[in-house]
This record gives C-alpha cells, sequence and structure tokens, in this order.
C-alpha cells in the first residue's frame, strides 16, 4: 500500500513548497471540546479548551517542512548554542544543566545571582504572524517561495473545523476569533522564547 500511495504524497507535498502555498484543506480540523481538569463543572463553557486533530497528510507536510529547516538552520550555523527546544541531544535537562552550571561558576567567584522563571505554557498561542515571518525573513534569510509558504502556512484564512456537539461549535467559533493574529501551531520552532536574549 504504501508504494502506492507514496509517489501521489510526494508529489502533492512538492507542489505545496514549489509554490509557496499550504493547501486551505491541510487546515480543516475536527476540533473537539476537552475538559481542562477532570472534576470541572462540565456545565461551564470557561472550562473547556479546543482540541483542533489536523489530518495525517497534514502533520506529515508539518513534518517534512521542520526536518528541512532544521537541516537549514543547522548546517547554516543560525541556531543559537544555548537554545535546547527543538535540537537533537538538547532538552529541558540540557537548559537546566546549563543555568546550574552557571549558577555555581558564578557562587564559585563570589557573585550574587538571581533566577527569574517564567511559565510559557501558553506563549505559542501568542506570537504575532508578522513578526514571526519578519524574523524567519531577516535573522534566518529565508525569502521567496519559501517564506511565501510559511505566509500561507501561518493563515488563517483556510482554516476551518467541525464538531457535532453545540459546546463544540461555540468553543471553535470563540477560539477562531480570538486567534486571528496569532500563532495556532503548537510547537513551532520560531514561536521559542529565546533565553540567551534576555
Amino acid at each position: 500500500m504504501r508504494g502506492l500511495l507514496a509517489p501521489f504524497v510526494v508529489l502533492l507535498f512538492n507542489k505545496s513548497l514549489d509554490t509557496g502555498c499550504f493547501q486551505a484543506e491541510f487546515k480543516q480540523a475536527v476540533v473537539r471540546p476537552l475538559l481542562k481538569k477532570s472534576g470541572l463543572d462540565t456545565a461551564e463553557m470557561k472550562n473547556y479548551r479546543p482540541v483542533s486533530n489536523l489530518s495525517f497528510l497534514s502533520k506529515f507536510l508539518e513534518k517534512v517542512v521542520q526536518d528541512r529547516l532544521q537541516v537549514f538552520l543547522n548546517s547554516n550555523d543560525l541556531m543559537s548554542p544555548t537554545q535546547s527546544a527543538y535540537r537533537k541531544f538538547h532538552s529541558t535537562e540540557t537548559a537546566v544543566s546549563k543555568v546550574y552550571n552557571d549558577l555555581l561558576l558564578a557562587a564559585d567567584e563570589g557573585q550574587m545571582s538571581a533566577l527569574c522563571l517564567l511559565d510559557l505554557t501558553a506563549a505559542f498561542d501568542t506570537v504575532d504572524h508578522e513578526l514571526l515571518l519578519l524574523r524567519l525573513e531577516r535573522q534566518f534569510g529565508l525569502h521567496g517561495t519559501v517564506l511565501q509558504w510559511f505566509r500561507s502556512y501561518l493563515d488563517l484564512a483556510g482554516l476551518s473545523g467541525f464538531c457535532t456537539e453545540a459546546p463544540c461549535r461555540l468553543l471553535f467559533t470563540f477560539c477562531a476569533l480570538f486567534h486571528k493574529d496569532q500563532c495556532w501551531v503548537h510547537g513551532c520552532l520560531f514561536c521559542t522564547p529565546r533565553t540567551d536574549r534576555i
């Protein structure tokens, strides 16, 4: 089966990348309300968050682009050495180890240290798309069709969803309005805050 579908998937993905267009059909999602925590009142809309399930092809194309972009960034040495997210052999443990080491070195030299920790769990929802695209262009050197593909990917004009439950329809409408100019996609490589600039 894989041998039958692979040429069509490759053709579809290459067409998307060659034209700089992330198809509107890939932005269609099944949206379901998910209770934020067990035990919350199920009659209250504020206790739900929308969960969007995109198609397999959409997620697969995202992964292909992420892999290609990661190769580009690594081969051109564009990633900060202190960036731990979205890098092989790096994790939150790597980041914590670096901070801990810096604190120990400062203490050995008799310096005083202060540590400010931020909870950025919802940071991906608040990224301004125009600033993100500007950063892709100016800092990372993406231009032309590549930049247009990211613009198309981030454009919410084609975003649509469907669900069967009434609370879900209301929640999706609210969420689509709220996220008008913000990053809808969680885990975006360029949405990660850079602590080396703080």
